[in-house]
């Protein structure tokens, strides 16, 4: 890449009681070897080079006559600049597709579940690998981490942690598999970002530079509970109304309620609890507003006598499909039952004798 330079000369370097002629800056090209002479004031100044200065390189020498009766001229200063463009883009991939942001420019954010890999591209070009200067040669790589507030998932006021640090010269670079670094403890319950920055090194008057910053979001592995009804249980008459608890449903996944008779098989097709699908994002409601967090939800159901008409046994399962396992159905909750109306008949029969 060729660029333009701006390239300061100080005051006071150029003897002040020179003519304009009598001081000026050669520039050679060093890839072909071609001279220009540029012209100063008598008190130097702010220049443009008037050549484009390549990745091989120009050198600038400063030169001026000395005064009165000394005509000798003299070299006072010399720079080798070269044109350096340190150029990085990132490709993130995820089993969810979802970007926010500019992908093209590499500042864009992804976003994965707290239990499933995802990886980086890193391409790296423009530095100048046999540079003395680590502007030149290498590009700052850092990976940060920030906790999410657990109910309302934002980033505001979250304190944001250094993972890892490193140089990178030219080149590409794969980091697959990842996983996320923000709870350890109990990985599924994750909820947060993940930072990757490339910083250009402060040179030539300019300071740090952030050249890209990407974003994984991280949330957590949904999660179901039910009130009102256990494991095993046996249920003599009417069935109760029960309240579902589904947390943490990802922005792009369907989940609801399913029942069907026999003991837990998971892959079951069964009869869906009308009134408990929840559906989220594009793919499965294009009609409905996007939402681009975790979504939590309690669900009455109060009819489930009607879908368990006759006696024997009976399995509730909470089922959800979201981008992972190529949106195959997941199971979040299984409550296997037993209903025995004939026992409730007997007990009656029983009590209404003399």
């Amino acid at each position: 890449m060729k660029t333009r330079l701006i390239l300061l000369m100080l005051a006071g370097v150029v003897n002040a009681g020179a003519q304009t002629s009598e001081a000026w800056v050669r520039q050679t090209d060093l890839t072909n070897g071609m001279i220009y002479d540029i012209p100063l004031t008598s008190t130097g100044g702010t220049f443009q080079a008037p050549l484009p200065v390549s990745e091989i390189g120009s050198s600038f020498e400063l030169y001026a006559r000395g005064t009165a009766w000394d005509t000798t001229i003299y070299l006072l200063d010399t720079k080798l600049i070269r044109a350096y463009a340190p150029q990085v883009t990132v490709q993130v991939t995820s089993e969810d597709s979802y970007s926010r942001g500019d992908p093209a420019s590499s500042n864009y954010v992804r976003r994965t579940r707290a239990d499933r890999p995802f990886g980086l591209t890193i391409d790296v070009a423009g530095l100048v690998p046999a540079s003395g200067s680590q502007a030149e040669r290498q590009v700052y790589f850092a990976t940060y981490k920030s906790s999410y507030n657990a109910t309302t998932f934002s980033a505001l006021n979250q304190t944001q942690t250094l993972i890892s640090e490193t140089n990178l010269g030219n080149g590409t670079v794969s980091l697959t598999p990842l996983y996320q670094e923000l709870n350890l403890v109990t990985p599924t319950t994750a909820c947060g970002e993940h930072v990757y920055s490339f910083v250009r090194y402060a040179s030539d008057g300019v300071p740090d530079t952030t050249l890209v910053q990407s974003k994984v979001e991280v949330w957590p592995v949904a999660d179901a509970t039910i009130d009102n009804i256990s494991a095993g249980q046996v249920i003599t008459d009417r069935i109760p109304a029960l309240v579902l608890h589904l947390k943490n449903l990802y922005p792009d996944s369907r989940t609801f309620a399913q029942v069907y008779p026999g003991a837990a098989v998971l892959g079951t097709a069964g009869t869906m609890i009308k009134g408990t699908e929840r559906l989220y994002g594009t793919y499965y409601s294009p009609q409905t507003v996007a939402t681009n967090v975790p979504q939590n939800q309690d669900i009455t159901i109060d009819d489930l006598s009607n879908y368990a008409p006759t006696d024997g046994i009976y399995t509730l399962e909470v089922i959800t499909a979201s981008p992972f396992f190529d949106r195959a159905p997941e199971r979040l909750l299984t409550v296997t039952f037993e209903v025995d109306r004939v026992i409730s008949s007997r007990g009656q029969l029983s009590t209404a004798e003399p």
